[in-house]
């Protein structure tokens, strides 16, 4: 390496280092903090992850449905057999 490079990379780097071990921290500090629901009524939380639930089990059903009845629009009437 040159010393043009040289400085570059060690900058970078150390840049990359800092910045993993940032996120490292908040990771760590946010899962550490998890429980932690000073302040926060447990229905409360609980009452809005069941809302979230019940929207995603509504869109993945409106979903679905959608898929299988333009599946089905594609697929022939079935013919009889002549005897």
């Amino acid at each position: 390496m040159n010393h043009l490079i040289l400085p570059l990379s060690v900058r970078v780097d150390s840049l990359r280092r800092r910045s993993i071990s940032s996120v490292r921290c908040r990771l760590r500090r946010t899962w550490d903090e998890r429980a932690d629901e000073s302040g926060l009524d447990e229905a409360v939380t609980r009452m809005v992850w069941l809302a979230v639930a019940v929207t995603v089990a509504i869109a993945a059903t409106s979903f679905f449905i959608g898929v299988f009845n333009a599946a089905k629009a594609g697929v022939p009437d079935p013919v009889a057999p002549r005897p």
